[in-house]
């Protein structure tokens, strides 16, 4: 049976933002949350924002603001991939904190990324030995994994720019906790030299979340020596993603197709000969809302 009708749609924070008169940051979220319910969406991911403040009051503001508007929130968590260091006390009192409002918010699903679009913290490191650099994500998300089950809470780590889809399978499979899994990324596969689509039908059975994204291939300017293809980002449909193709593989393999958040990302996009990028990228999300309603039979 299909789960395609409960499946929640949004976006991501950092590709729609607020007025820069509106400072206060619960204030921030609020007015992004009514834009998701203003475009039909009903999730909206924290992402690119700030923490949470700890300020109760202003959590308090918030959940009655969500609430009044049935947008269901996720947030990221910086506090991971530091679990079994030198400094693992105060990650671990830090994640608490994180996880505590989330609580407060209602939010089931925390997620992050391991790498900072950066060589550093990508597989193609070669100062970090693979094996010891796999063993290190395994192994903070093995401690995590104790935190996010006695807190009844989800943990999922995205495919972000830095290790391939067989190697997260291995990470998962190792960590072997249903309260970690994947924040499936439908396009980053193509910035790790992996066949994005081949990439969902590998971490599917693994989504806890999603980013829906879609990249195109393109000729790479032959003026600047470097390879002849390059990916660049675009609304959804306009893309070498098969997205009808993932939402099925999604409702058909992920153990959270009830109700999935399908959260809508963009970027990287080729502004050459834009004049108002923030407009571009604001009509660009608006496009791919009104894509994954049609694509999903929603109005």
């Amino acid at each position: 049976m299909s789960n395609k009708d409960s499946m929640k749609i949004g976006f991501v924070g950092f590709i729609y933002s607020p007025p820069p008169e509106i400072e206060d940051h619960i204030e921030r979220i609020k007015w992004q949350t009514a834009k998701v319910h203003e475009l039909g969406g009903s999730v909206f991911h924290l992402g690119g924002m700030p923490l949470l403040p700890d300020d109760w009051a202003k959590i308090e503001d918030l959940k009655g603001y969500i609430d009044s508007i049935d947008v269901e929130l996720e947030i990221g968590t910086p506090f991971v991939f530091g679990l079994t260091g030198d400094d693992k006390k105060q990650f671990r009192a830090d994640l608490l904190n994180q996880i505590k409002k989330a609580k407060k918010l209602g939010i089931k699903i925390m997620r992050a990324g391991y790498g900072k679009l950066k060589l550093p913290t990508s597989r193609f490191n070669k100062s970090y030995p693979l094996a010891e650099h796999k063993k290190f994500v395994i192994d903070n998300l093995i401690e995590a994994g104790k935190i996010f089950e006695s807190e009844d809470i989800y943990f999922a780590l995205e495919n972000h720019c830095d290790f391939l889809a067989r190697e997260f399978v291995e990470f998962f499979t190792a960590v072997n906790n249903k309260h970690v899994g994947c924040a499936l990324d439908t396009a980053n596969g193509y910035t790790v030299f992996d066949d994005a689509n081949d990439e969902v039908e590998m971490l599917a059975p693994f989504a806890v979340t999603t980013h829906i994204k879609d990249m195109s291939i393109v000729e790479a300017d032959p003026q600047l020596g470097i390879c002849p293809f390059v990916s660049v980002g675009c609304a959804l449909g306009d893309g070498n993603v098969d997205i009808p193709r993932a939402i099925e593989v999604l409702d058909e393999k992920s153990p959270f197709s009830n109700g999935l958040h399908l959260i809508v990302e963009q970027g990287w996009f080729d502004l050459r000969g834009i004049e108002d990028p923030q407009a571009y990228q604001y009509a660009c999300l608006e496009k791919s809302m009104i894509y994954l309603k049609e694509l999903l039979g929603r109005k």
